[in-house]
Parts: structure tokens; sequence; C-alpha cells
């Protein structure tokens, strides 16, 4: 494989982490600035994330210059875990107009961002339901969330508008959701650098991937299975 990653190195060896101390059910993290906006921290065990990063890079999604794969259709197995996983242990993490649609995710984002690489600040596309999940692993980083633009059609110009500006730090095996004005009020981005830094805290960033699960709308595509791989 073309990304060459020591896995001992990112995660620590067996050893290192003790499965039975991990908690099924971790305390969601609220803002009350930002309503809909949830986060959960660690909420995927270490063997969790091990699974589903070993999963993404077996099946060749990153290879060569390819950054990024789009899943569309029923999810693979090694995905499709995650939407009972939801319901199970964090019933309430989206409305019940959103925890009740079936599937719940049917559509995936699969991001690889290489050291000090982020991503424009957006909204993710009107074309998807409510209801975004982000699922961080391997690398922490800073995820910038700022009121959405109303003048433009367009997010490709970076938003510097720090007036209002609210930062959450990612760590591997945190999961966000995004929900009510969350998901359409406010845009999310990362920051291209290779620090962050938080409360006097210095934070250097390493290889990152990033699994965004939503919805599309009904009558948008036809929902065959497809899966396609890409350059950013």
């Amino acid at each position: 494989m073309s990304n060459n990653i020591d896995w001992e190195d990112l995660f620590g060896s067996d050893d290192e982490e003790v499965e039975e101390e991990h908690q099924n059910h971790k305390p969601i993290t609220t803002f009350d600035v930002i309503p809909g906006l949830k986060l959960i921290k660690q909420a995927l065990s270490h063997q969790e994330q091990m699974s589903l990063t070993h999963a993404l890079i077996d099946r060749n999604y990153f290879t060569g210059n390819a950054n990024q794969a789009m899943v569309f259709g029923e999810l693979p197995d090694f995905i499709k875990w995650i939407e009972p996983w939801v319901a199970e242990n964090y019933p309430d993490l989206f409305g019940q107009d959103i925890m009740s649609r079936q599937p719940l995710f049917d559509q995936a984002i699969l991001n690889m961002y290489k050291k000090g690489e982020g991503i424009t600040s957006h909204v993710d596309l009107l074309r998807f339901e409510d209801g975004i999940l982000i699922i961080s692993l391997m690398s922490s980083c800073i995820m910038t969330m700022r009121p959405a633009r109303k003048d433009t059609a367009s997010y490709h110009a970076e938003n510097t508008d720090d007036s209002k500006k609210y930062d959450i730090l990612l760590r591997p095996g945190d999961v966000l959701a995004l929900s009510q004005e969350a998901r359409y009020d406010w845009e999310h981005g990362i920051p291209s650098r290779l620090v962050d830094e938080m409360d006097g805290q210095y934070i250097e960033r390493g290889t990152r991937i990033s699994v965004t699960l939503r919805r599309l709308k009904q009558g948008e595509q036809e929902m065959q299975p497809t899966t396609t791989i890409s350059e950013r």
C-alpha cells in the first residue's frame, strides 16, 4: 500500500489498553451556543477504532493520490454496525424523527487527511437529510464552527469570520453529531495547520481519518450500492 502507517505508533500495543475498562455508554456533551451539536468523547474503544481503520485501509480506499471515498446505498458491514451501535448506546443522540428512520444512514464519506491538511468551512449539501455523524480516527484536530454565510452560494472561499467561531477538539475515537441548528445554521471546517492550540495546550497533528455518515433525501438519486474514490 502507498500509505505506510505505523499502527503501533499511532494506537499503541494491545497490552497498553484494557478493553474491559472501556465504558460503552460515554456521556454526551452538548453546547448551549449551538443547539444540535453533540460530542461523545472516546465513544469508540481502542479495538473499534483499530477495526474500522484497518478495514478502510485494507479496502484500498486511500491508494495513490486518493484521499476520499464515497459510499452510497446499503453500507458495507464494517460501517453498517455503527447504526445499531448508536441506537443501542445513544438513543438520544438525535431527535426521534431522525432516530426512527430506516436506515439511519445510507451514505458515507471517508476522508484521509495527511499531517497539516484541513477542509474548507462548509454546510453539508441540502440534498442530505438532517442528522450527520462524524467519527474521528488516528489523530486529533480542532474543528471550527462558524455561523453559516447567508450571502453566498459557494463555500469554496474560506470563512474567516472569527467573531463567533467555536472550536471543538476532536480526538481519536470521538463521535460528533450535527442536527437542527448545528447542521443547517453553522458551518464546520478544519483549518490547515501542523499544530492546534486550545486552552494553552499545543497538539501536533498526524495522519487523520474521518468517517461521516448521512442520509440522502428521498428522490435525490437511485440508491444502488456504489463506491467512488477520488481526491478532495
